[in-house]
């Protein structure tokens, strides 16, 4: 059934047409997010990375001539696992969207493409702290004005992440549930 068609309900199309709205939004986000974040630690004096406190104080004392492109390279490495977490959450998240905006409210992709999303939320709310500490040991490290430094965080943003990604798998559990009762009701009918 197309998006006018005279069947549909009125919030049957408002759904899907906010649902094809947010697919456009998320294909977007994931288009911008990989050369905002590398161009961040790449193109350090353009984003303003250097004159923000970083991990472990990666970037206080001294001018910044001990940034070199290889110190750069690493920093935006290290930042690529958090980003290649985030993007296949958002092409999932995408994918949902998409079966929504079609009306496929319970297909099998959207319950599966959920539950990738609620994954790699895991996943980057774990992985977060980690990296954190990896990028604060790395700067650390490379940068001669600073003294070694091995900072470990897990403060309450990071917990509230694990919490919305746990929060996310009993939606997409739920998700399931539903989409086994509606192929029940479509067997008895």
């Amino acid at each position: 059934m197309s998006e006018t068609s005279p069947d549909l309900t009125r919030s049957d199309r408002h759904v899907r047409r906010l649902s094809h709205i947010m697919m456009w939004a998320v294909t977007v986000l994931t288009g911008l997010l990989p050369p905002v974040v590398w161009g961040m630690w790449l193109l350090p004096d353009i984003s303003g990375i250097a004159e923000q406190p970083a991990p472990g104080g990666g970037f206080s004392g001294g001018d910044l001539g001990w940034y070199v492109w290889p110190v750069r390279l690493g920093a935006a490495g290290l930042a690529t696992i958090s980003l290649a977490i985030t993007v296949y959450g958002l092409i999932n998240l995408r994918t949902l969207f998409q079966e929504t905006a079609r009306g496929a409210y319970f297909s099998a992709e959207a319950v599966v493409s959920f539950r990738q999303f609620a994954l790699a939320s895991l996943v980057g709310a774990l992985w977060q702290p980690v990296e954190h500490t990896l990028l604060g040991v790395y700067l650390t490290v490379s940068n001669p004005h600073a003294l070694n430094a091995l900072e470990i965080s897990l403060g309450s943003g990071n917990l509230e992440a694990i919490g919305a990604a746990l929060l996310f798998f009993v939606i997409a559990f739920i998700l399931a549930e539903g989409r086994k009762r509606h192929e029940e009701l479509e067997l008895i009918l």
